[in-house]
């Protein structure tokens, strides 16, 4: 897509960002988690991004709309843990951005720092810019979708709207049907990070260090989803009712 070249290292505005234990527990709530182990949501540092507009920013600096702009993988690093009441400065630069044939990649990466400048927190984030965008195809089927996991959650409208509320994801192409259907969907579908959290609510107990994901096919409303250990240790899928991959992820913890 040509001229988004020219974004390469473009720096956002520095920030200040805190949050609540009242917001990561309603996070927690929508994404069937608690917090009373004292464990946060591991993709709660997601919404600094998202209560600064980076995504907003992003529809700004390259002239694209809420279907042309959409979220492709996600991670995160945590050399400390976050903790409610605590004020983090976020610093944000689009340090890549990839062209292809039908698409550009835009990498942005997010640090949180204390105060004094320690790290926190790092967060790498590809969004996929793409003027025409193609109705979603047939999304792969896993292996063994013959023995599929019991189902964890059942994407419906309402559950939308308050992860939106809870984590400021409030992309209009997960909450307006008309901007879904210029994607080619029949209808609003999830938001990747609210399937990314449902992952989070099933790690194990013990400090997170490292959590990635990427999504491979779009969410749908009402879509039972599953959840599978991947092969290796670490690796997760998230599986729609009939067993179409909708997300990869792999967890790190330091126990």
């Amino acid at each position: 897509m040509a001229g988004l070249q020219r974004l390469k290292g473009y720096r956002f505005p520095e920030l200040s960002w805190s949050f609540s234990e009242e917001r990561a527990a309603e996070l927690a709530r929508v994404l069937g988690a608690s917090t009373s182990s004292g464990r946060l949501p591991p993709t709660l540092a997601f919404s600094a991004d998202m209560d600064h507009g980076l995504v907003d920013q992003l529809f700004a600096l390259t002239g694209l709309q809420a279907h042309q702009l959409l979220h492709g993988e996600q991670a995160f690093i945590y050399h400390r843990p976050l903790q409610p009441g605590g004020v983090y400065v976020s610093k944000s630069t689009l340090n890549e951005v990839v062209e292809k044939p039908r698409f550009d990649l835009l990498h942005k990466h997010t640090c949180l720092y204390e105060p004094d400048g320690t790290l926190v927190c790092e967060m790498h984030s590809v969004y996929v810019a793409i003027e025409q965008p193609v109705p979603p195809g047939a999304a792969a089927v896993a292996d063994d979708s013959d023995r599929l996991p019991p189902i964890v959650a059942t994407v419906s409208r309402q559950q939308i709207q308050v992860f939106a509320n809870a984590s400021g994801d409030r992309n209009a192409v997960h909450l307006d049907p008309a901007v879904a259907r210029r994607v080619g969907h029949a209808d609003v579908f999830a938001q990747g990070m609210l399937g990314m959290g449902l992952i989070g609510s099933q790690l194990s107990a013990g400090e997170l260090r490292q959590f990635s994901a990427r999504f491979v096919s779009p969410i749908p409303l009402g879509d039972p989803l599953r959840i599978e250990q991947g092969g290796q240790s670490g690796d997760w899928l998230l599986l729609g009712g009939g067993g179409q991959v909708r997300i990869r992820a792999r967890a790190a913890l330091l126990h």
